[in-house]
């Protein structure tokens, strides 16, 4: 039996979800990857990251709306840990570890 190119939809990443990686990205390049290698030479912590994701509330999004977080799904918050480490990976741990 062949499939269709349109059988695969069911997989495909929603709109939102789609805009939230470009919204993460945007964020992620202007306002982490300046310091991702300073942060890296020094071993510190990146202050500037968790300042923007908070700023943003990108930095728990899966905490659930009854708790003051964005309530979103797995998806999401994999999508906000993936492109903030795109630009700085010790940075990533922030949404990351949140997570845990």
């Amino acid at each position: 039996m062949a499939s269709s190119v349109n059988d695969f939809d069911l997989y495909r990443p929603s709109e939102e979800h789609d805009m939230l990686r470009d919204a993460v990205r945007s964020l992620a390049e202007a306002k982490i990857a300046p310091y991702a290698a300073e942060v890296d030479e020094e071993a510190r912590f990146p202050q500037e990251a968790l300042d923007a994701l908070v700023a943003n509330d990108l930095h728990a999004v899966h905490v659930p709306e009854s708790y003051g977080g964005s309530g979103a799904d797995a998806l999401a918050t994999v999508i906000v840990i993936e492109e903030v480490a795109r630009v700085c990976a010790s940075s990533s741990l922030i949404p990351a570890v949140n997570k845990l």
